[in-house]
């Protein structure tokens, strides 16, 4: 189904709605509230130049930038997805489509134009990503490409100071607006350089290990403006025929409050229908949010392989005889390649499954998935399968949402104060041959996943998910294994990621890997500034109102 063509739901009275905050979409940056959700994006990475002159230089490039509405709003960037129908239908030229542009600045950025920058209370942040890196369970030997110390970009030492993220429909645009910014920072005396990253051509929407990417992604709570049902997150559940629909946008996907994301605003409570306190925050970082930027290399041919020799292990195990490299990486994610649900589809994938959007996230794991009117396709309900008889508890789908579970943070709700908005793509080039090696030039082993997430607390969201989560083989609940996907060997006491899995008669056994298959290669941490934020406080070139600002 091609959910692109899909009206969203009569919102009727919108009786049983929570009430949602109104989301100041004209000063949020686009990135960060709904997301660009582009198939081709650039990331210029900016090294501010040493000089007094050069770095209010780069300033004023920046405020010209803002200035010139040159920065994507939220409310220019949701409007350009909400178009989307229009550019499939052909009623708008899709040669018209501009690409989106954010800009976000690192702590030690941020520090160089404002003194504000340390009234921002993230010890993250403000230590940088390299200075996090081991309790993210990265390698820290001074020989490991993973080490913080050798990455391509951002190492120790070398940490960036900007980001800025160009995103659109049509590659050679958004690489050549790159390129111009680019040029235009490095004439001003900063060191920029480029990584581009694109959705496969021969899998759009699937990583390099081959599985369709993003399907659990949440869905933002909060109003687009006054009028009644203009919600930021369209809601395709009709809410008189399905007593939970207010807690999903498309069927199965969670609806988090917005504070979870942007500062400013009601983060979770113990009621997912209700929402939870606003936090507090310095008044000028309103609107803004924290974005996550790792550049992980993925190692296809070590997964495959590992796949291979572990399932032809385990195929001499009673209840496993029939296990087959692509079954067992469908257990270690949580779904088949399509994207189908091992929930939903136990025995084999099901891509009409996989592709269905009204379907494929459909599904509880601790209790049986209830009949949904009006449902989409012919598909069987998930069945209750709390110890992980179907998707083992170990599976990278339940380490990041325990869904209706419980974990070792409490209830259900719990989860939703955890979730990220993910809004990266994949680099590199396609290995034709999943089981072979790159080839002898190196780069051409240079492929993986420009991993980018929105959250209002790197601890207690991104880092949350990946030392306490994905790298314990006991948490979220367990004893389950690691997350063999994402998971850090180097995280795990001997070095060796483990899942536990279930045979066909409910025997038990453990697949293991030795090897890492996804490498971190660089990245930070950064602070997308609302627009606000940009104008008054950070690109000001009027010295006075910037140490006003900062007092």
């Amino acid at each position: 189904m091609d959910d692109a063509l899909v009206e969203p739901a009569e919102a009727g009275p919108l009786r049983g709605a929570p009430a949602e905050p109104l989301l100041e979409l004209d000063d949020i940056q686009g990135l960060v509230a709904p997301g660009f959700l582009k198939p081709h994006q650039a990331l210029v990475h900016i090294r501010f130049p040493e000089d007094r002159q050069g770095l209010g230089a780069v300033r004023a490039l920046f405020a010209a930038l803002v200035s010139r509405g040159a920065l994507s709003t939220g409310a220019e960037t949701l409007k350009d997805r909400r178009d989307h129908r229009l550019y499939v239908s052909g009623q708008l030229d899709a040669r018209d489509r501009a690409p989106l542009v954010a800009l976000a600045f690192t702590a030690q950025g941020l520090r160089a134009f404002t003194p504000a920058a340390g009234q921002l209370k993230s010890p993250a942040f403000q230590g940088g990503l390299p200075s996090r890196s081991a309790l993210l369970g990265d390698p820290v030997a001074d020989d490991d490409p993973g080490a913080a110390a050798n990455w391509v970009v951002g190492a120790s030492g070398q940490e960036l100071d900007a980001l800025l993220v160009v995103a659109g429909d049509h590659r050679a645009t958004v690489r050549a607006l790159a390129q111009d910014m680019a040029g235009q920072l490095a004439a001003l005396g900063a060191q920029v350089d480029i990584q581009r990253g694109d959705v496969r051509d021969d899998q759009r929407g699937h990583e390099h290990f081959g599985f369709d990417d993003g399907v659990s992604q949440p869905g933002m709570r909060g109003l687009a403006s006054d009028a009644p049902g203009d919600f930021v997150t369209d809601r395709y559940v009709d809410p008189s025929e399905v007593p939970d629909s207010w807690l999903y946008g498309y069927p199965g996907q969670d609806l988090i409050w917005p504070g979870e994301f942007i500062l400013g605003y009601p983060v979770s409570g113990p009621d997912p229908l209700i929402p939870g306190p606003v936090l507090p925050c310095p008044s000028w970082a309103r609107n803004g949010s924290f974005l996550v930027y790792r550049r992980l290399r993925q190692d296809v041919a070590a997964f495959w392989q590992t796949m291979r020799a572990e399932a032809e292990r385990l195929r001499k195990t009673p209840g496993f005889e029939s296990l087959t490299d692509e079954d067992l990486a469908a257990r270690l994610v949580g779904r088949w390649a399509s994207g189908a649900p091992l929930a939903r589809a136990p025995l084999k994938d099901d891509p009409d499954l996989g592709a269905d959007a009204f379907a494929n996230n459909d599904f509880r794991l601790d209790s049986d998935t209830p009949a949904r009117t009006g449902a989409s396709g012919d598909y069987p309900l998930a069945k209750a399968d709390p110890v992980g008889l179907v998707c083992p508890v170990g599976a990278h789908i339940r380490k990041v949402n325990v869904r209706d579970g419980a974990s070792d943070m409490g209830g259900a709700v719990a989860t939703q104060a955890r979730r990220l908005l993910r809004v990266g793509v994949p680099f590199g080039e396609s290995l034709a041959d999943r089981y072979g090696d790159s080839g002898p030039d190196p780069l051409e082993g240079d492929r993986g996943l420009l991993f980018l997430s929105i959250q209002a607390s790197i601890e207690d969201q991104f880092e949350f998910l990946q030392a306490r989560w994905m790298n314990n083989p006991a948490r979220p609940r367990g004893p389950g294994g690691h997350d063999m996907i994402v998971g850090q060997n180097a995280a795990a006491a001997d070095g060796v990621r483990r899942c536990h899995l279930f045979g066909a008669q409910l025997q038990s056994a453990e697949t293991v890997a030795e090897v890492q298959f996804v490498v971190p290669t660089g990245g930070g941490y950064f602070f997308v500034p609302s627009l606000r934020a940009l104008r008054e406080v950070i690109t000001p070139l009027d010295e006075g109102v910037q140490n006003a600002a900062g007092a």
